[in-house]
């Protein structure tokens, strides 16, 4: 599966000898994970080798952190660096992997790394990079071949990442807030559980209209919808070629805009053209990005991105274009190079969260319409525009406004947004002066997005207000067969009065409510799994009895409470049950609650000593039912 050997050769300080897929939750880490057992020649691993492997993975990876050279072993430096392939190529990777113990032999160890649910073959390409590096660097071999494959290596796995920026952020939110995400499928991505949960795609809620956004995308269907509610947008035309493009320009009147009518992030823009000859060369620049093009009035102001949620402006920013100031002794070229140098500035389409800028035609053209060269000296605080859109996707700088804007320009954006029926969405506001009314200095609408780029502090904001609390229902977790048990009947009918909202998922099927939503054999965790994706669902009971748990683990990282009740192998199969006695002991800490223990079950009941804490308690039957209702008090209320 992993291919970690350099060439027929090189004798192998790591090799893999199993791997497998983990789509639960291990005790300890909040995603899935791919484990491996890695085999070591421990006595060729050297105080040298650790630190030109060390070396190596800080020169060329980016999202490694040093963990030094003695206090921590090779496995743990392994497990490090393929965390930073993976967080390099944009996998969501905010769980550190886990270094489980020697299972098979001496010189063997279990290692779970960090993964992507439906892309566990991200892990091991990364964990395959990683392995080549020891073998040759611990071989003393170049690693010259690994170095200079890396960036493609990471260009691939990045097409396994979330698309765009915004995704990521929204799940590293999640993970900061102990919010529960999984991946749906595609770019859809899960927040919470039930009755809890959202969906999201990128900053596309479940409660963005599918008309609403098809409507944003398109730029002139936007116009035409808020041009209706009397909402003020520049004057604009399609044009099918570059002597239409010319001709609805002098119609218009110099200056206007061209740009794909298609496109989000400035693709394709250009603002404040003057000439024919600029308009052209415009058109076929947009044409490389959509075959509907627009031509636009250009409307002289300052460019603000103003973001509403649920009806309200949250966030405005100034969107400054692409350019440099003057400091009275720095040439252009100079002032530029200072601006690309900002660690936050990076290739243009990339992922970083500003922009470098290029000297392109563009910008060519912007200074010799200032009277400039790059080898000009621009005085003390004067701006040198490189680009005509203001966007951040094109060099742009935001520059936050919020506490200085009049309140008709929020109204104003905040009603647009209500038009179009958008959740989320983001403004483009062309005014002179944001903090004077639009009514009195005039204003134009020029774009609406539905799916906006935003800013890296903001989808917390956003995650808070869109899940309640961490998104979490109530989740009961049973180990035991309880196919016979009167005292499990005897609880499902207690729980709760909203009796719709209860899932349960057995071995023998899920049933949410009275309805039997999945029937036949199912393991915990497809029962689970189909709980919490159900948005019905408002609290769960998820019964453990089948061995293939050992595999998949749990379908959630926490639970409520954890009863320890029937036998789910017969008495006596003594290694069946350490086996379960084992599994149970490792998800023991993955309990908030109490952990019960049916005292008719011996044993269960013998284990217990095992299970250190004050919240284990050993009850009967009945009494199993009185703890959990409870516990749960306020659900069978």
């Amino acid at each position: 599966m992993l291919d970690n050997v350099a060439s027929g050769t090189l004798q192998p300080v790591a090799e893999v000898a199993k791997a497998r897929t983990v789509p639960g939750y291990l005790s300890g880490m909040r995603q899935p994970a791919l484990l491996v057992e890695l085999v070591l020649d421990r006595a060729r691993v050297t105080r040298q080798g650790m630190v030109a492997l060390d070396s190596l993975f800080s020169r060329t990876l980016p999202a490694y952190a040093s963990t030094g050279t003695v206090e921590h072993p090779l496995v743990t430096l392994i497990l490090r660096a393929t965390e930073a392939v993976l967080r390099g190529a944009g996998i969501p990777t905010f769980d550190d992997g886990l270094v489980i113990g020697n299972f098979r032999q001496p010189g063997s160890v279990w290692l779970a790394v960090p993964a992507l649910e439906l892309e566990y073959a991200a892990s091991s390409v990364a964990l395959g990079w990683v392995i080549g590096a020891v073998n040759q660097v611990l071989n003393d071999q170049s690693t010259d071949d690994l170095e200079a494959g890396l960036p493609a290596l990471t260009a691939r796995l990045r097409r396994r990442a979330p698309a765009g920026m915004n995704s990521l952020r929204f799940l590293q939110a999640a993970h900061d807030s102990g919010i529960p995400w999984r991946r749906i499928a595609n770019n859809v991505f899960q927040f919470g559980w039930g009755a809890r949960a959202r969906w999201m795609d990128s900053s596309l809620t479940d409660m963005t209209p599918s008309i609403s956004a098809g409507l944003a995308r398109d730029k002139r269907a936007t116009a035409q919808v808020l041009r209706q509610a009397g909402i003020p947008v520049p004057a604009h035309a399609p044009v099918a070629d570059a002597e239409g493009a010319v001709k609805v320009a002098e119609q218009l009147g110099f200056p206007v805009v061209v740009k794909p009518a298609d496109q989000d992030g400035g693709l394709g823009v250009a603002a404040g053209l003057t000439t024919a000859e600029a308009v052209t060369k415009a058109f076929a620049a947009a044409r490389a990005f959509s075959n509907t093009i627009l031509v636009e009035k250009h409307f002289e102001g300052n460019d603000y991105r103003l973001q509403v949620f649920q009806g309200e402006v949250f966030w405005v920013v100034h969107r400054v274009p692409g350019g440099v100031t003057g400091d009275g002794s720095s040439t252009v070229a100079e002032l530029l190079a200072i601006t690309n140098a900002d660690p936050r500035r990076g290739e243009p389409g990339g992922n970083t969260l500003l922009k470098r800028i290029d000297i392109d035609e563009e910008a060519r053209e912007l200074l010799q319409e200032q009277g400039l060269t790059l080898e000009a000296v621009p005085l003390e605080c004067q701006f040198v525009r490189l680009r005509r859109a203001a966007n951040v996707a094109t060099g742009g700088v935001p520059v936050p406004v919020l506490d200085v804007v009049h309140p008709d320009n929020l109204a104003l954006a905040e009603r647009a947004a209500r038009v179009l029926r958008l959740d989320l969405a983001g403004v483009d506001l062309l005014i002179e002066d944001i903090s004077r009314s639009w009514l009195e200095t005039g204003a134009a609408i020029c774009e609406v997005n539905a799916q906006p780029q935003l800013w890296p502090t903001l989808p917390a904001y956003l995650l808070k207000r869109l899940v309640k609390g961490q998104g979490r229902i109530p989740v009961l977790m049973v180990l035991g067969d309880v196919s016979d048990e009167a005292w499990f009947a005897q609880l499902l009918a207690s729980l709760p009065v909203n009796r719709p909202g209860l899932g349960v998922a057995t071995p023998e099927g899920v049933s949410i409510g009275t309805q039997t939503v999945r029937k036949g054999p199912c393991t915990a965790f497809q029962g689970g799994i189909a709980l919490i994706s159900d948005p019905q669902v408002e609290m769960a009971v998820i019964c453990v009895g089948d061995e293939r748990v050992f595999e998949t683990r749990l379908p959630v990282d926490r639970f409520d409470v954890l009863v320890l009740a029937g036998s789910p192998v017969p008495s006596d199969n003594v290694e069946g049950w350490k086996r379960w006695q084992s599994f149970a002991q490792s998800i023991a800490p993955m309990c908030s609650g109490p952990i019960i223990v049916n005292q008719d079950c011996s044993q269960w009941l013998s284990f217990t000593t095992q299970l250190k804490g004050s919240k284990v308690t050993a009850v009967s039957p009945a009494g199993i039912v009185e703890l959990v209702l409870q516990e749960f008090s306020e659900i069978a209320q």
